[in-house]
């Protein structure tokens, strides 16, 4: 993968320092807007990254990028990414993809039709941890009956927008909010799990501007109801919980991260499951990009994104009746 980074904001500089350690990938070039070009140029050389560029073409015209990592605010996500995948290149985009489902289609069409790879950058589907979960611990469990998720973390541009500040984390026109943001993950996780619910509503408080400061999404299922949660107005122990016929299953942390995993079967005493070390939370997750690409596994690239693609209905329909 030889790759062009898109963006310098908080993200960027959390991942850089993975993503040149992955092997199977080249840092070619990093693209900033103009005012933030001298950050580009100090993550430039601090990571030994051969261009800092305020232009997107200059990326899209490169030869020897044939991938853009697109990690801007939401609202831009679609337009970017089409112009790449028009340009000819492969894209891993932030979560989350898009503002809504009609948008990521017309990528993924766009994307499928040029024979092109288009990730959505989800850290907990390729976490081990996570894996572990689903192939081995969640069949212990029998059938689930209901399951649980929070992830609150009270914002560090809270206090900006209280004063009246909006910035993009809180501005719904930039794709801001907690189901947009945190909550998303929680999503992705029941529906990697379930699939797309029968039913779904989103429960939410709403700031002054009308963008989802917490909220909790109800997802029905035959059987079962899933609550997600996300909060950036407030702090709270963040986790994930499974209730099932056989006894449960408890995430510590955001379920994102997969830090620690505890499973309790009927009749037994909890227990703590031993889970393979990972570097960063953000390693698994472009190893399995780069790996993907070099081995042209076009069906796991689409399995993903059928994924994203029903994750982005729901979201639409959450939307609609919060």
């Amino acid at each position: 993968m030889k790759l062009s980074v898109i963006g310098t904001g908080k993200i960027v500089h959390e991942a850089l320092p993975v993503i040149v350690g992955t092997r199977g990938i080249e840092v070619r070039s990093i693209v900033a807007r103009e005012h933030s070009l001298e950050k580009a140029q100090t993550l430039a050389r601090k990571y030994g990254i051969p261009q800092a560029t305020a232009s997107f073409d200059d990326a899209l015209s490169d030869p020897s990028v044939d991938t853009v990592y697109i990690a801007l605010i939401n609202s831009v996500h679609f337009d970017y990414t089409l112009r790449a995948l028009q340009a000819g290149k492969h894209v891993v985009l932030e979560k989350p993809a898009c503002l809504c489902h009609s948008e990521l289609k017309r990528l993924s069409d766009e994307a499928r039709g040029r024979g092109l790879m288009l990730f959505e950058a989800v850290t907990l589907l390729h976490l081990p941890a996570f894996q572990l979960l689903k192939t081995e611990l969640l069949p212990q469990l029998g059938t689930l009956r209901h399951i649980e998720c929070n992830y609150s973390q009270r914002s560090s541009r809270l206090d900006a927008y209280l004063r009246g500040e909006v910035l993009p984390a809180f501005d719904p026109a930039a794709g801001g909010g907690a189901l947009m943001d945190i909550n998303i993950y929680n999503l992705h996780f029941v529906h990697t799990l379930l699939g797309r619910p029968l039913q779904s509503h989103y429960l939410c408080r709403r700031g002054f501007n009308g963008v989802d400061l917490s909220g909790t999404a109800v997802l029905e299922y035959d059987g079962l109801t899933a609550l997600c949660t996300g909060a950036k107005d407030t702090d709270a122990p963040s986790y994930g919980l499974l209730q099932a016929d056989n006894g449960w299953l408890r995430i510590d942390g955001p379920v994102s991260t997969m830090s620690a995993i505890t499973l309790c079967l009927r009749g037994e005493q909890p227990r703590e499951i031993p889970l393979a070390p990972v570097a960063h939370r953000l390693a698994p997750e472009f190893a399995a990009f780069a790996d993907i690409l070099q081995r042209r596994d076009y069906e796991t690239m689409n399995r993903l994104l059928d994924h994203s693609l029903a994750v982005m209905q729901t979201v639409d329909l959450l939307n609609q009746r919060g």
